[in-house]
């Protein structure tokens, strides 16, 4: 998107502006010119408030105002002036970002069910920018310095978190690999906020690849020969679909799942939410599979799965 001019009313952008998008980078590194975060495994959020109304957009541009009412204690914090600030939205599991769970939020439409939700799987907004204060755009502002006045504004408080800025990338990055957190954002410092939907170089995203332990639900076949596994994992009680992976398979693999097809084909596919592909066989869901990945995609499906090795795991254990 071309260099804007944000202007009162903030209103007017809502629905219409698309965050700033990193590019990615390999390897971890160490840069003075840099402020190094933590890259949260989340929903993209941008908050516009004014006149003492909050409103939350996602990445897309839809309205997610509903689904995080607990979000609404940035009025207070924000004192009524007008703003437009940059964030991730995050629901913990176990001490990690799980983005199964925050997806649940962010896709509900009933009251009665986002009640239930709010209780078992608590949000929180991250800020990491400031982009709208007071009347003044600050897009054109150094990164540093949208970082002081973000700082400035308010101090995080119940569900709302102010991300931290730290020296070094590698340090960061070691530890979010120990924790399998999803991985790290480079700021420059120096840097303007560029509107998306284009990547920008001025930030930097470098991630790590994770795991997730996968029943295998059916086969994919290229001629007469298989050539991908169809996956899925259990959320609450039920087994969903969540992507197909052909790279990793050897060759003897490929004639074990020729066997494995002859012995547990069914006629209907065990996923909630199956593919709606020709030619797929379906099977009963026994057997796990490790899965490597970049990230979940918006439609709680892998990017870029791996298949790293099959299992002795119980097919219970397969869950999101």
């Amino acid at each position: 998107m071309a260099p804007l001019n944000l202007t009162a009313p903030v209103s007017r952008w809502f629905g219409k502006l698309k965050p700033m998008e990193p590019r990615s980078r390999r390897e971890p590194f160490d840069s003075p010119r840099y402020y190094f975060q933590i890259k949260w495994d989340g929903v993209r959020m941008l908050v516009f408030a004014e006149n003492g109304e909050l409103r939350l957009q996602n990445r897309r541009g839809f309205d997610r105002t509903f689904q995080y009412p607990e979000f609404q204690e940035l009025k207070e914090l924000l004192a009524g002036r007008e703003a437009i600030l940059d964030g991730e939205v995050i629901a913990l599991e176990g001490g990690k970002p799980s983005f199964p769970r925050v997806m649940q939020r962010d896709l509900c439409s009933r009251e009665q069910r986002l009640k239930y939700l709010r209780k078992v799987y608590p949000c929180t907004f991250c800020a990491f920018d400031l982009l709208y204060l007071a009347g003044e755009d600050l897009t054109s502002r150094p990164y540093s310095y949208r970082q002081e006045q973000l700082t400035d504004l308010f101090t995080g408080a119940g569900s709302i978190y102010i991300n931290e800025n730290f020296d070094s990338g590698l340090n960061l990055y070691s530890q979010v690999v120990k924790r399998q957190w999803e991985g790290v954002v480079a700021k420059e410092k120096d840097s303007r906020y560029v509107w998306g939907p284009q990547k920008s170089g001025y930030w930097l995203k470098i991630k790590f690849r994770r795991q997730q332990l996968c029943l295998v639900g059916g086969i994919s076949f290229s001629g007469n020969a298989p050539s991908a596994l169809l996956l899925g994992a259990y959320r609450d009680r039920d087994l969903t679909y969540i992507g197909k992976a052909g790279s990793g398979l050897s060759r003897q693999d490929l004639i074990e799942l020729n066997r494995l097809a002859a012995r547990h084909t069914q006629a209907q596919p065990c996923f909630i939410n199956p593919p709606r592909e020709k030619g797929l066989v379906w099977l009963k869901p026994v057997l796990t599979v490790l899965v490597e990945y970049a990230e979940w995609t918006g439609n709680l499906q892998l990017r870029a799965p791996v298949i790293k090795g099959f299992t002795s795991c119980p097919p219970g254990e397969a869950r999101l």
